[in-house]
């Protein structure tokens, strides 16, 4: 794919952000993607300002400077809509000036857009009652023009779901967790490691003050700060030291090389970040990755890494003394298993590796431009034909996968729209495109149709035709008698698979979990489950694995269809996408609220959702 990513700051520029953008581009590069960064053409926080060279290869990756106009704190670089024109998708980070002005000239560059939050910009307390009112107004129509929106962390989903309650998911920012994997000391150590910028929000005068209350209690404890410079200067935090008599347990180092960070490392034992601000707390899960024993600031990205990984100390740094207080009477519990925290530390990191997080925003982007996934009313549909299909389910079997199938048709999207319990299941199952309101709900939200109509009454014959694997199958569903008819009709159609049972769909919940264990007992290996939606797709979501079954389809009505307790429409009426008009003129009481009221008002949700701009699940 190519990727345009779009940022304020990059390289030479070094920080938080910059660094997500050059791992995340680096990453595409080696899995055969095109990437390009476009930035400005100045780093900001330097006192030379230098224009900087308008074209260049940075690690592999090209990147595009252009010129601004304005603050920094919104600056003003309409040029960049002229990098756009052979994006498969336009990538922006943060919610700046790009973000608006990518977002309301999308009728002309027509690129598919996806955000990452990285914090928004409430991370000062600078104009915050206009920022408010801007994010209520602006910000909140601007999201309307983006396929699909990347929170970093989860105080950012929630404050960005408040605005737009589609296409958004959670992706945390990732790390290089081999960059200092283990690096901490190895026996426990009285001395502290901050690493990040020297910045306001990053509160180093606080951290200051606390190495100050713990001394008073401890005087054997140092503090090693190591970062970039911006707008703090090591002069005044040194003056700070001298003002509390600590300077002699302060060393700072400026703008060390990754080598330098892990021999510094080496000596510590522990880390402290009080910052009264974090989109994701990227430094503080690479001081994780190290081994290290975080104590942080109590606010919400911090909170979030704690909760995700049981790990750390989270403290007021405000005041200092009952921070120090809690701090050395945590570490007095952790002396005595250091080793085992040690190894549990670098272990959780992993979970924030950039080879998972680049996974998932490939996924964001290839459902963002309708490649492999659609999203139709947050149910992720994927885009196949039937050989590809049959081709990637054997090879799910093959893995060892447990799949369940599902077909998704306008009635089964309007049920999930409404019933979220059901919804969230489908986001599980392996759903397949069954009708032509989806394939019109297609045309409107991604500009083409799915390559071929997967209805389940035609597919599953044709997967067990043409798989690979031969499968014992046993049929749950329909009326006493129907389902053996359907296993006697499939037995001709497909000789190679063998029917290992069959139970009528109509049975008390309790009887469920002893139907599933016949079924294990049976030796089934493949489940044909018809007992309508949602019922049918709920069942095997709770049951499926106590069966035992390596592969499951919800069948819907096709076990009547092989009975021949209910007649297909004739060739050319299914040819014609109109066998739904067939079955409501036989049963028209029954499907009239199915398709005479549900199919307008699947449409009216799904121009919903077309204005919403939502294109992710």
């Amino acid at each position: 794919m190519r990727i345009v990513h779009v940022v304020r700051q990059f390289y030479p520029s070094v920080g938080g952000l910059e660094s997500v953008v050059l791992e995340l581009a680096r990453w595409q590069v080696a899995h055969g993607h095109a990437p390009k960064v476009v930035t400005l053409n100045h780093v900001f926080n330097t006192t030379t300002g230098d224009v900087l060279q308008a074209r260049e290869i940075v690690f592999g990756v090209e990147v595009v400077r252009i010129p601004f106009v304005g603050s920094k704190r919104y600056p003003l670089a309409p040029s960049v809509i002229g990098h756009l024109r052979d994006a498969d998708v336009v990538h922006v980070h943060g919610i700046d000036f790009f973000f608006d002005y990518l977002a309301w000239t999308k009728p002309f560059h027509r690129r598919p857009l996806v955000v990452s939050t990285h914090g928004g910009y409430f991370h000062t307390s600078y104009a915050r009652s206009f920022k408010r009112l801007y994010f209520a107004t602006v910000t909140r129509a601007s999201l309307t023009w983006y396929e699909g929106i990347a929170a970093v962390s989860q105080p950012d989903f929630e404050l960005f779901s408040r605005r737009r309650r589609r296409g958004i998911i959670c992706i945390g920012n990732g790390i290089d967790s081999s960059k200092y994997a283990a690096a901490s000391a190895s026996m426990p150590t009285k001395s502290i490691i901050y690493l990040g910028r020297l910045s306001t929000n990053k509160r180093l005068d606080r951290l200051v003050s606390f190495l100050h209350a713990v001394r008073q209690l401890d005087p054997d404890w140092g503090l090693q700060i190591v970062g970039r410079p911006w707008d703090v200067g090591p002069g005044e935090l040194m003056a700070l030291a001298d003002r509390l008599n600590v300077h002699n347990s302060i060393q700072i180092q400026v703008s060390p090389t990754d080598a330098e960070i892990r021999a510094t490392m080496g000596k510590c034992s522990v880390a402290a970040i009080a910052s009264d601000y974090e989109g994701f707390g990227l430094a503080a899960v690479e001081c994780l990755s190290a081994g290290l024993f975080p104590v942080l600031s109590d606010i919400p990205a911090f909170r979030y890494l704690l909760d995700s990984t049981g790990i750390g100390l989270l403290v007021d740094f405000s005041k200092p003394g009952a921070a120090a207080r809690q701090f050395l009477a945590s570490w007095e519990k952790l002396v005595g298993s250091y080793a085992d925290h040690r190894l549990l530390a670098v272990r959780a990191a992993t979970q924030f590796d950039w080879s998972k997080v680049c996974t998932k925003y490939e996924q964001l982007y290839r459902s963002a431009c309708g490649k492999g996934i659609r999203s139709i009313l947050d149910v992720p549909v994927r885009v196949e034909n039937a050989s590809a299909t049959v081709a990637s389910l054997d090879a799910c079997v093959e893995r060892g996968d447990r799949a369940i199938v599902a077909f998704a048709n306008a009635h089964t999207l309007n049920v999930a729209a409404t019933n979220e319990k059901f919804r969230n299941v489908l986001r599980r199952c392996v759903v397949l495109n069954d009708g032509v309101g989806v394939d019109i709900a297609s045309r409107i939200l991604y500009g083409s149709r799915f390559p071929e109509n997967l209805n389940g009454t035609d597919f599953i014959p044709r997967y067990l035709r043409e798989t690979t694997h031969q499968f014992r199958i046993f049929l749950l569903g329909s009326k006493l008698g129907i389902a053996e008819r359907a296993g006697a009709r499939l037995s001709e159609l497909c000789p190679e698979h063998r029917i290992a049972g069959c139970y009528p769909g109509y049975f008390a919940p309790e009887q469920s979990a002893a139907i599933a264990d016949a079924i294990r007992g049976a030796g089934a290996d493949l489940l044909l489950v018809g007992m309508g939606n949602p019922h049918q797709e709920l069942w095997l979501d709770s049951y499926m694995a106590r069966t035992k079954c390596r592969l499951a389809f919800s069948v819907g009505a096709l076990f009547d269809f092989l009975a021949g307790e209910m007649p297909r429409a004739s060739p050319w009426i299914r040819a014609a996408r109109l066998e739904w008009v067939y079955r409501l003129s036989l049963e028209p009481r029954r499907l009239a609220w199915r398709y005479v009221i549900g199919n307008p008002l699947f449409l009216l949700r799904v121009a919903r959702q077309w204005s919403s701009g939502s294109r992710v699940t």
